[in-house]
């Protein structure tokens, strides 16, 4: 008997052993609180795309939280925006590339870096803002920067940030609709998911088609955010990061085939309709969690931009030292 109990035990502890050897590795991603962040990482928050190898638990906020996480390097996977990367290689941090989470989709259609005015403003072009206030996020918001490189660089226009051809006025996205009402700007700068809810909805006017001319700037449809983390983290489990950026992938890939499901759950807790949000994703932008054929010609290009707006002190003409080598590819 004492033998039998003295095997049961060593039985139950390699079990034990065997199960902690297994465990799945564990990686945290920051989202921001967006539909469209949230549709693509709906299937993994809900159990709809699993690895056993891994454990991914996505957390979502606001963007002034998703920029201070992604310098303190709260998360192993965040969103960030292209000209961010260098940005954080000059103060001191070292972020690698894993793939691409929102690309422009070329087309028509497309007005998710627009400028907008009131449907009876005197302004009908981007010259007629000269002198003009305009509404943005921020003025290094990766939507903002592409604005103001294309104001500077199709329209010969001085887009700096001071003393420039136009006045910038920062405030919350909410807020934008107010302050156009209420004459305290004359654009504002609506993009990603509220700029096709403002499309649709014929209450402004679009002056300047920012997707397109981006296009035909770079060469590429604009890779507007990136998924990144930070190079001694993923040197040290590589294997997990991988885990965690073909499930991510998954994740979004889940949404595209089953949108009915997943916009069904996402677009009410943004005040949206499952229809709006099937319509940004068909004709503004996709979030393919994978590096694009031209993506990497498309970064460098925006970062050449970045230095001559002053955003970046020195833009890198080689994309590869950003690049992590297992970087998701479509």
């Amino acid at each position: 008997m004492q033998m039998m109990r003295k095997a049961a035990f060593c039985a139950a502890m390699m079990l034990t052993v065997a199960t902690g050897a297994f465990a799945a590795e564990k990686i945290t991603v920051g989202a921001i609180a967006d539909p469209g962040y949230h549709a693509a990482m709906w299937a993994v928050m809900n159990g709809k795309v699993k690895d056993a190898n891994v454990e991914v638990t996505v957390s979502l906020m606001p963007i002034p939280a998703m920029i201070q996480a992604s310098m303190t390097k709260q998360y192993d996977i965040i969103p960030n925006g292209v000209l961010a990367i260098p940005q954080m290689k000059e103060a001191g941090i070292d972020p690698l590339v894993i793939g691409t989470m929102i690309r422009h989709i070329p087309g028509p259609d497309n007005h998710t870096t627009d400028l907008w005015v009131k449907n009876d403003s005197p302004i009908k072009s981007p010259k007629d803002l000269k002198g003009k206030k305009i509404a943005v996020t921020s003025l290094e918001a990766q939507d903002v920067v592409s604005r103001r490189a294309v104001l500077s660089e199709k329209y010969g226009m001085n887009a700096s940030a001071i003393g420039g051809d136009f006045t910038w006025v920062e405030i919350p996205a909410a807020q934008f609709e107010a302050a156009l009402e209420a004459g305290r700007v004359d654009a504002v700068a609506f993009s990603n998911v509220l700029a096709y809810k403002v499309d649709k909805s014929g209450k402004y006017r679009s002056v300047l088609q920012g997707a397109k001319d981006l296009l035909e700037m770079y060469g590429g449809p604009m890779p507007t955010v990136l998924e990144m983390g930070y190079k001694e983290k993923m040197a040290s489990r590589p294997e997990a990061y991988l885990a965690a950026a073909k499930l991510l992938r998954q994740s979004a890939q889940y949404m595209l085939t089953h949108q009915d499901e997943v916009f069904a759950d996402v677009a009410p807790k943004y005040d949206m309709t499952p229809d709006q949000l099937k319509g940004w994703f068909s004709s503004y932008a996709t979030m393919p969690y994978a590096l694009g054929p031209t993506d990497k010609a498309v970064f460098v290009k925006a970062w050449k931009s970045g230095e001559k707006l002053g955003v970046l002190g020195s833009a890198p003409t080689d994309v590869e030292p950003f690049m992590w080598d297992k970087a998701i590819k479509e």
